[in-house]
């Protein structure tokens, strides 16, 4: 069967490819799509019998279409890669696939949902001469890996109005030809850089001119790679072992007459072979893999097309490089170029007397978005799956996160129909009269005149109850909060406050946000917290009707395959960062048998129902029967859509009690 190709979009790059859909003898060239019917047309008159669509829209809908290479400039990749994917076609998406790791992420999720195949178009990677060098690697050839040295970068003129030089446009070298130097690294290497230098200079239009960093891989092994588009280099690979050296002259364009030279003991050679161009074995490889019915290639998969966007969003932010697409004055519409879905509320809601507007069961904890692109994907999915209730807090990110909602929030111009839970007066400020500065300072980030639900997010019980229920109270009058409640406050001093506000006519503690989760909580994530998982909070919380908010819901991780690793004494391989957890704390909060007891019986119900092992642990804590509104902190959206399908698993009574362990084996 031979896959038929539509190209989008009518560039140089176009052109190259669609030379060698012709030379192929797996493929046909079909259609192509442009914005004008007369680009178009001009297009197709260099080819044979192809159709000429004047939008990309139309080519999206050409029935006769298999695949479609997106060709677009940068910023354009995201949107029309995932309206391609939604269309149900596969796609090869030109390097860089997207202006940043958000991007990409955006892209491998509707692949993934889509069921639909997504290549990365680093054409290098199924050539030849490139499986020579992992042939070599693999043999270990020039002995345990110690050094990488890769470079490509070219001097173009100077122009504010080149597509090389336009920050609107993804310009400078990173992006542009850096990304090849960045992904053979770390094809090298067989992992993620746990560490990044970097230095250079910029053009006045504020892209890069020329960079070069330096990369940190475990084991002590090193790789210097430099780009640029204002500077010319060798635009070579050598890779160094502890018995010899391994040399590639023309790593990129892959020649036709290609050479791998390896150096050791003294000795020289050389391996050398005749093949097509790289973009024909590109194209030969997304047949390949769509005749094996498979939706990614082996030769760069969608995690390694994640972790090389991650390693540039690093390289841009060492030389402090921004697009103006990642600024909260252009975060016009979500990524995929339509307006953001606000209709969807299939998730479960439930209200709370004074918020004045129904909550999605489960929240979206704001504390895992590195920059605005990752944190406006992350909220816009949310929204989408019908999600409106998000949780942050005056101390995250030191103000940081607050202000990512707060863009976002003013962007998509929705407040009015997300409720926003904030936290103030923590350790080690934690006494009333930090509330009302810190709030307001809340609310300017945020952007917003109210929060609909405030914690306190400490307590300190060298303060009269009194006294915070007074706080509290100004600010409430004021309508600068509409609930009110404790994080991580203990029964006795919650009730004190409702007797305090009983007494003296002022509004109750009327939520809770302990920790909860069908692991129980041995030891506290950090000092002063306080969880609800006894069985007399459980009792406080149904006779009070008081909801609960519960932080860390699904246990940090303890209900995914990073236990397997940890339990069997061996690292999870985990990369401390995205405020997660680490190893030891795993093992210190939530290891126990009781735990371990309670994680095998959850592990029978997913076999069972047929679902993940995360999704009964969340059920769980959906289940109760007391009102609970489970804060869930995906980093990923792929985590997102994980934790959302726990609301379709039902368990009954006989689940709760087995998972409580209740019941004996």
């Amino acid at each position: 069967m031979t896959t038929r190709w539509g190209i989008l979009a009518t560039g140089r790059i176009a052109h190259t490819l669609a030379s060698a859909i012709n030379v192929s003898a797996t493929a046909e060239l079909v259609a192509v799509g442009s914005r004008t019917q007369e680009k178009a047309d001009k297009f197709a008159a260099e080819y044979d019998d192809i159709k000429a669509h004047g939008t990309y829209e139309d080519l999206l809908a050409d029935p006769n279409v298999d695949a479609v290479y997106v060709s677009t400039p940068h910023p354009q990749h995201v949107e029309w890669t995932i309206k391609v994917l939604d269309a149900g076609k596969a796609v090869l998406c030109e390097k860089p696939m997207g202006l940043n790791h958000a991007e990409v992420m955006s892209m491998v999720h509707a692949a993934r949902e889509n069921h639909c195949f997504l290549l990365e178009a680093f054409m290098y990677r199924m050539h030849p001469q490139t499986q020579q060098i992992r042939d070599l690697l693999t043999e270990e050839a020039i002995g345990e890996l110690r050094h990488i040295h890769a470079t490509f970068a070219f001097n173009a003129p100077f122009s504010e109005t080149s597509r090389l030089y336009a920050a609107e446009l993804g310009g400078g070298g990173i992006m542009d030809v850096g990304c090849y130097p960045v992904s053979m690294a770390r094809m090298i290497a067989g992992s993620e850089p746990t560490d990044l230098a970097a230095t250079g200079m910029l053009a006045r239009t504020g892209v890069d001119l020329y960079t070069s960093a330096l990369l940190s891989f475990e084991g002590g092994v090193g790789a210097h790679i430099a780009t640029g588009v204002g500077q010319q280099l060798e635009n070579s690979v050598a890779i160094f072992g502890t018995r010899g050296s391994i040399h590639v002259a023309w790593p990129w364009q892959c020649p036709a007459d290609w050479r791998v030279t390896m150096s050791r003991g003294g000795e020289t050679e050389e391996f050398t072979g005749t093949s097509e161009s790289a973009y024909v074995y590109q194209i030969d490889e997304v047949d390949r893999c769509l005749q094996s019915g498979l939706v990614e290639s082996p030769a760069m998969t969608w995690e390694d097309s994640i972790g090389n966007a991650l390693v540039l969003d690093k390289w841009r932010a060492a030389l402090e490089i921004k697009y103006p697409q990642e600024t909260a004055e252009t975060l016009a519409q979500p990524v995929y170029g339509r307006p953001l879905n606000t209709a969807n509320t299939t998730m479960p809601r439930d209200t709370i007397a004074g918020v004045g507007k129904s909550l999605s069961r489960v929240v979206m904890g704001c504390d895992n978005q590195p920059n605005l692109p990752h944190a406006a994907v992350m909220f816009d999915h949310f929204i989408e799956q019908g999600g409106n209730v998000f949780d942050t807090a005056y101390i995250y990110g030191g103000g940081q996160i607050e202000t990512l909602l707060g863009q976002w929030l003013k962007a998509r111009s929705i407040r009015k129909e997300v409720a926003i839970i904030g936290k103030g007066a923590h350790t080690p400020l934690n006494r009333p009269e930090y509330c009302r500065p810190q709030l307001t300072e809340t609310l300017e980030r945020l952007q917003t005149d109210h929060l609909d639900i405030y914690f306190l997010h400490r307590d300190n019980t060298d303060v009269d109850v009194g006294e915070w229920v007074g706080a509290l109270n100004e600010l409430y009058a004021e309508g600068l909060i509409h609930v009110f409640g404790g994080s991580n406050w203990e029964i006795a001093r919650i009730e004190a406050a409702n007797r305090y506000a009983a007494e003296n006519g002022k509004q109750r503690f009327s939520v809770v946000s302990n920790q909860f989760s069908l692991a129980k909580m041995l030891s506290p994530v950090w000092p002063g917290c306080i969880s609800a998982n006894t069985d007399d909070f459980r009792a406080f919380l149904s006779e009070q009707d008081i909801a609960l908010f519960p932080w860390s819901s699904q246990a940090r991780g303890f209900f995914t395959p990073r236990y397997d690793s940890i339990r069997a004494g061996e690292s999870s391989a985990f990369r401390d960062s995205w405020n997660q957890p680490g190893d030891a704390e795993m093992k210190r909060c939530w290891f126990s048998e009781e735990n371990f007891d309670r994680r095998d019986r959850a592990m029978d119900i997913a076999d069972q129902k047929g679902v993940e092992l995360i999704n009964v642990a969340l059920a769980y804590v959906l289940a109760q029967p007391f009102r609970t509104f489970p804060l869930i902190g995906p980093r990923f959206l792929w985590e997102t859509s994980s934790s959302l399908q726990a609301l379709e698993v039902e368990l009954s009574d006989t689940d709760i009690a087995w998972l409580d362990l209740a019941e004996k084996r």
